[in-house]
């Protein structure tokens, strides 16, 4: 108990981000890091200090001077040591709670041990490994379900990118989520507590205190009855429908804050209770069908096919319960409140009872506690899908960096790293001209001629500062990059899909997808 009570105090204000759920997957996580370089190691240091469960830190190289700076977990003591066991010491001190590992080992020998890494849910690489090597780390642990992190820093510049088959995030924790109150279409529990408002007989204090969504079901009902079962479509007929309908039912709208506040939150009451496009489309995937589903499907994907079944059998998603503050005395907010709570759970269970037929279709046997069924009914219209790639450019990515008029042409960033990559991989000889060259050939052109001179600019900032030690930068990049290793780790929130892109010197960063 003494154990559980300390590590609430200890990481109490990531729990209020990702709750105790969030937090046992984390601590259940395993990231290896490549390459030891201020980035990676800030990298590390943020995920350590809430707590990741283990990291492994790979690097063949020994300490040398040039290693000590920009890199504050490196002393002169360490010089001449294994530069990868002296960081994931250093880094141990941080946090007593984590495990760690360290391989003095050159990462092209690792790539012939196939089950290396197989124990990793995440692997970061931090800046340069050479280009065959990364193929082949791409394509490992893609065919292995693991996202991999690519960061780098050069200068004032960096860039990261993640490579992964696919993100599926229950909770997004979108704060553009609405709360769903189906003011459109109540379900006798509701329709009967509305009903059983009277506001003509109720004093002036109970009437100041009538809940908004009591407000909105009977104004509705009203509008319905006068515009033959239509609801309000256009600006003038909502407009209407605010002045008229609700705050007509007011007996003073300058003192009657529920009714000043209903006539605020007035698109709450014109929601339409309908599936999103989006989740329509996971319904109709392929890994949601019956010819796919197999016992090697993810967990996700049958809980998609139920919720096609819900939507279907009942007409709508699961009612996620949830219920926004509002002008109100206690008695009445507790009794709307338990209404929708009350139906959440029956909904919670419908979900329940067709997830089990579901996992007798096709002789599934997993056990899923009703916290998860009851986590993925509540954030089912915000669910978050992506299917990733594998590559770090595309034609697309290509054409408009070369279309780009703008100074900051960060796509050039992106560009420019990765030939700089491929120069130090051919030796680093000829200058700036054979960085060009290098340049060209990551465009797949010979010609010198089709680079913009924005995106020479750009390379001749990288070419002049080629060094990953700009502490500053370093700095913000790795916190960018944990931010989205953390996002995977603990499946929440929104993740980065492909790149990300920061220009230091003009203070602009872009996202972008190949």
């Amino acid at each position: 108990m003494s154990s559980r009570i300390d590590k609430e105090t200890k990481y109490d204000r990531q729990l209020r981000l990702w709750a105790q759920d969030g937090q046992s997957r984390l601590e259940k996580g395993h990231i290896c890091l490549i390459n030891v370089n201020p980035t990676g190691v800030e990298t590390l240091k943020n995920l350590i200090l809430p707590g990741i469960g283990t990291y492994t830190i790979v690097d063949d190289r020994i300490v040398e001077q040039n290693d000590l700076d920009g890199n504050f977990f490196l002393t002169e003591d360490d010089l001449g040591k294994s530069i990868a066991e002296s960081v994931a010491k250093s880094l141990s001190e941080l946090n007593s709670d984590v495990q760690w590992f360290s391989h003095s080992r050159n990462i092209g020998d690792l790539l012939h041990e196939p089950h290396f890494f197989d124990s990793f849910d995440v692997v970061l690489i931090s800046d340069f490994i050479p280009p065959s090597d990364m193929l082949a780390m791409k394509q490992r642990l893609w065919s292995k379900g693991v996202p991999l992190f690519h960061v780098n820093t050069c200068g004032f510049y960096g860039t990261l990118q993640v490579f992964s088959e696919e993100n599926a995030v229950i909770e997004t924790h979108d704060p553009s989520t609405i709360y769903d109150l189906r003011i459109d279409r109540p379900w006798p529990e509701l329709q009967t507590y509305a009903d059983s408002i009277d506001l003509e007989s109720l004093d002036d204090t109970e009437h100041a205190h009538v809940p908004y969504i009591v407000i909105f079901i009977k104004a509705l009902q009203r509008w319905k009855r006068d515009h033959d079962s239509s609801t309000p479509k256009n600006f003038k007929e909502k407009r209407e429908f605010r002045s008229r309908y609700i705050e007509g039912l007011s007996r003073n709208i300058n003192l009657e804050t529920n009714f000043i506040e209903a006539g605020q939150q007035v698109h709450r009451a014109l929601q339409v209770t309908a599936i999103p496009e989006h989740l329509k489309e996971l319904f109709h995937d392929m890994r949601a069908s019956d010819p796919s589903i197999s016992g090697k499907t993810a967990l996700f994907w049958l809980f998609i096919r139920t919720l096609a079944k819900f939507a279907e059998k009942y007409g709508a998603l699961p009612l996620p319960g949830r219920l926004p503050d509002m002008a109100s005395n206690t008695r009445n907010y507790i009794a709307i409140q338990q209404i929708y709570r009350k139906k959440a759970l029956e909904d919670q269970q419908r979900f329940a009872n067709l997830l089990q037929q579901t996992f007798s279709e096709f002789n599934r046997t997993e056990i899923v506690s009703s916290e998860m069924i009851a986590i993925f009914c509540k954030n089912a219209a915000s669910i978050y899908y992506s299917r990733g790639s594998q590559d770090a450019f595309s034609d697309r990515l290509k054409n408009e960096m070369i279309l780009c008029q703008s100074e900051s042409n960060t796509l050039a960033i992106h560009y420019g790293i990765h030939a700089l990559h491929l120069w130090i991989a051919e030796g680093s000889h000829g200058g700036f001209t054979e960085l060009l060259k290098s340049f060209s050939r990551v465009l797949g052109s010979k010609e010198m001629d089709v680079i913009p001179e924005n995106c020479k600019s750009i390379l001749k900032e990288i070419y002049e500062h080629q060094t990953n030690k700009y502490h500053n930068i370093c700095s913000l990049l790795g916190g960018v990059a944990s931010q989205e290793i953390l996002k995977v780790v603990t499946a929440q929130y929104i993740p980065l899909n492909n790149l990300f892109v920061f220009d230091g010197i003009r203070s602009v960063s872009e996202k972008w997808k190949p």
